[in-house]
């Protein structure tokens, strides 16, 4: 069985090749990266990789005649998600000519964790479902916590993970107070920033194509089988160069999301701010540590309930994963990572 990755990237030179030494180290055959308006040379990092296939995104031209597809060709101008979504289309297209079976569909900042923290083997996770004819494995995200304000290799360093953005008890529940320096005043949010909808891989045998970069759907217009089963880490905002890095890339990007519903306000916000020319790199470095950073008053909190801060939770906030740690120092060597501690 044969395994595939697509990954859509714009300036993610950080962590590009750890994100493919690690798919790569834990058995994945092919790795199709598409570059979509990238400036930083994130290609460089894994020129030298043969399992790696990179070329520019796909044209909306491309599958102009696929109807199921206009949605995205219409609005690939606009949404990098549309045009993420093409291709991940096209990737599939590939995996047929390349005798992949399932094809893994995530972002440079996300890592696939198998079951059991990722002990189980690639080939082992995939085998049952070949069998019981799923067409999509949906992947249950893992946020990370982000306890250096600089990393030099994340994936390969920080080992904490959030579990789950909703809690039972009210006394688990998790939440920030984030500063808004227009209004002078503070939002309240959850303690969870990223997104809760998972990843998932497609069976490249099937008859499935992308609804967003989250779902799938079935070309015929049935149901899709589909087993939730694995993870994907997801390093969002995991440092301050990232918080910077991200923001300035969603600068010119549209104010809703492909499906038409608006972005965030607290991402609002953050598009705003760091493009802001009134406010310099020393104060947005001092709001991400104060604002996003996990300091210790922050770190404590995910272990205690919120009931004067000291009895212990009823469900756990956090887990320690150390896979992909483990992954990549067996790839690269304990040299190529020095500085990072246990």
């Amino acid at each position: 069985m044969r395994i595939g990755l697509v990954i859509t990237v714009k300036n993610e030179a950080r962590l590009l090749r750890q994100n493919v030494l690690y798919h790569l180290g834990i058995g994945v055959a092919r790795i199709y990266i598409y570059l979509d308006g990238t400036t930083d040379g994130s290609e460089a990092t894994v020129a030298d990789l043969q399992q790696v296939v990179v070329e520019p995104s796909v044209t909306p031209e491309t599958y102009q005649g696929q109807h199921v597809l206009k949605k995205f060709h219409d609005q690939a101008s606009e949404h990098h998600t549309a045009r993420q979504c093409l291709n991940t289309y096209d990737a599939l297209q590939k995996c047929k000519q390349d005798g992949i079976d399932w094809l893994i569909s995530l972002d440079a900042d996300e890592l696939f964790l198998t079951n059991n923290m990722g002990a189980e083997a690639l080939t082992d996770f995939f085998s049952p479902y070949v069998t019981e004819h799923y067409d999509v494995i949906q992947f249950s995200v893992l946020e990370v916590v982000s306890r250096k304000l600089s990393y030099n290799h994340v994936m390969a360093e920080e080992t904490l993970f959030k579990r789950q953005k909703n809690f039972s008890s009210r006394l688990d529940r998790l939440y920030r107070k984030v500063y808004n320096p227009y209004t002078k005043s503070c939002l309240t949010t959850s303690y969870w920033l990223g997104h809760t909808m998972g990843k998932a891989a497609i069976n490249v045998n099937g008859d499935v194509i992308p609804y967003n970069v989250h779902r799938y759907v079935m070309q015929n217009g049935k149901p899709p089988k589909i087993k939730v089963a694995g993870h994907v880490l997801h390093y969002h905002l995991y440092d301050f160069e990232d918080f910077i890095k991200k923001y300035k890339n969603f600068k010119n990007r549209a104010d809703t999301f492909l499906s038409g519903n608006a972005i965030e306000p607290l991402k609002k916000l953050w598009i705003q701010l760091v493009n802001d020319p009134d406010y310099d790199i020393e104060y947005l470095k001092d709001y991400y540590e104060q604002n996003i950073h996990f300091n210790t008053k922050a770190l404590s909190a995910l272990y205690k309930t919120r009931l004067f801060n000291v009895l212990k939770r009823r469900e756990s906030a956090v887990v320690n994963i150390t896979k992909p740690k483990e992954v990549l120092i067996n790839r690269e060597g304990q040299n190529y990572f020095d500085g990072i501690s246990d």
